[in-house]
């Protein structure tokens, strides 16, 4: 499969709003919705972090929120705060008994590095973006000790693979002159070709997206993509299909 950048994109709209008053309530209520065409940014960005981050961060550490993990790590990543760095992180990496994971907690656990993408655009998090930069190679999870199991791919490595191909599209979120130098390296390494094949694609659009992010904003990025439907987001409650990574 070749992964898109206009599917796995965890945005539908960028509009920047003024963040607004809330309570623990509004936060719990927002992630539990279900959103069939993607968590609208701009609700997101009318909540304060230092309200919000804490009431998410305590919800993805509670085993009874499983269902909506995605809607919180996405939620996480668009509100841009850098102290989830470390939290996200964890979930992501942490070993997994059973091993074997559910599909909400996979799609969870891959959308991680697309979360981490945005809070690099917003905060300049310098862990957040050394981890996606070391997670474009797929030997990385290993060394990494990731030991949970994907439910879609047969493989570990096939596993590796898709992580670090969600990674690469993470730094093209970020818009960072750090990542976009190391995608035209990326871009021109026989290496990544034989780890990961067919994935010259799916660089290029990183890159692309990055310079179009640096120097318009992801604002001037969304608004340059006239499908809507382009810029879905994993849903709230995903179904009982693996995640989509082809138009």
């Amino acid at each position: 499969m070749k992964p898109s950048i206009a599917v796995l994109l965890l945005a539908i709209a960028i509009v920047m709003i003024a963040p607004r008053p809330c309570d623990a309530q509004d936060v719990r209520e927002f992630v539990h919705r279900i959103y069939f065409e993607g968590i609208p940014y701009q609700e997101v960005l009318r909540f304060d972090p230092a309200t919000a981050v804490p009431v998410l961060l305590q919800m993805l550490a509670d085993p009874k929120e499983e269902d909506y993990w995605t809607n919180i790590v996405v939620t996480l990543g668009m509100l841009g705060d850098a102290k989830a760095v470390d939290p996200l992180i964890d979930f992501l990496t942490r070993d997994e008994l059973p091993q074997l994971l559910s599909h909400a907690k996979y799609i969870a656990k891959s959308s991680v590095v697309m979360s981490l993408g945005y809070i690099v655009n917003k905060s300049h998090n310098e862990k957040a973006l050394e981890f996606l930069l070391a997670s474009a190679d797929p030997d990385v999870w290993t060394r990494r000790n990731v030991k949970w199991v994907s439910p879609y791919h047969r493989t570990e490595q096939e596993r590796n693979r898709q992580l670090s191909t969600m990674s690469i599209i993470g730094l093209g979120l970020t818009g960072n002159p750090k990542a976009a130098e190391f995608l035209r390296g990326l871009r021109q390494s026989s290496t990544i070709r034989t780890q990961i094949p067919g994935i010259e694609p799916v660089i290029r659009e990183a890159l692309s997206a990055n310079e179009t992010i640096a120097s318009k904003g992801l604002a001037g990025y969304y608004a340059g993509k006239s499908n809507p439907t382009e810029r879905t987001p994993p849903k709230g409650r995903p179904s009982k299909r693996p995640p989509r990574t082809t138009p």
